[in-house]
């Protein structure tokens, strides 16, 4: 594992791209910075961070041994990976379709996965991730935002942290093994957000309650309507209504 801090750049995982042109990276090779001028989120949304005060990283990992076709263990991989390291200090965190991390209705965590394939086969995965720590005010842009530091009214130590959350990211992944995705799959619902019970969700252009069924090796969200129609999706065609 390498990690690169920066003071600033524009987006870490723009940073990792630029390296890799000039040739191949470490495996596990990680760039966190202090700030990021264009933080991207998911489907190009902005990530909001006040400097010095969140852990903005991206991580450069070579995933061959991820099926070409069931791309999504990836992100539960990581998903779970987070989790596990922060549930030490907050136990009640979930994961919330497709890998945002949630404390109750509120987002604690971003994370961006975009793999790069070669012929039929993963050749490597930049996985951006930007996790509240400090931060104690949000904008009303970001008003569903929230951080460890405004939940338990405490500083992290943001280098402790992420060693901690890549350590756990790292063995997930290097104890994958594609023949036993069913356990990952399980794992990943038994701490998503929702998983049990009713809700209410969007899409297209209509409002209904709904719960969450299964969620498929290749990201789609299952889900049965309270009237008993079933309905699937990937991700962007639902919105969860909080």
């Amino acid at each position: 594992m390498t990690i690169n801090y920066l003071l600033s750049t524009d987006s870490t995982s723009v940073y990792l791209r630029n390296l890799l042109k000039d040739g191949d990276l470490p495996d596990k090779y990680c760039v966190c910075a202090d700030f990021q001028t264009v933080g991207r989120g998911q489907m190009g949304t902005v990530w909001e961070s006040n400097k010095g005060e969140n852990l903005l990283f991206s991580v450069y990992l070579k995933t061959a041994k991820i099926p070409v076709n069931q791309q999504f263990l990836l992100s539960e991989i990581v998903a779970l990976g987070i989790i596990s390291a922060l549930k030490k200090y907050l136990p009640e965190i979930k994961i919330k379709w497709a890998n945002d991390i949630y404390f109750q209705d509120k987002k604690l965590c971003g994370v961006l996965v975009e793999n790069v394939i070669a012929g039929s086969q993963m050749k490597y995965s930049i996985i951006g991730i930007g996790l509240n720590i400090n931060q104690l005010y949000f904008s009303e842009k970001t008003s569903n935002a929230i951080s460890l530091r405004k939940i338990l009214n405490k500083k992290f130590d943001l280098k402790v942290i992420l060693q901690e959350v890549l350590n756990e990211i790292f063995t997930l992944f290097d104890n994958f093994l594609p023949e036993k995705s069913e356990d990952l799959q399980r794992q990943y619902f038994e701490n998503l957000y929702r998983n049990s019970g009713f809700f209410p969700y969007s899409a297209d252009g209509e409002n209904f309650n709904a719960k969450i069924v299964s969620v498929d090796a290749d990201g789609r969200l299952n889900l049965l309507t309270d009237n008993g129609i079933e309905k699937s999706f990937y991700f962007k065609q639902v919105q969860f209504l909080i």
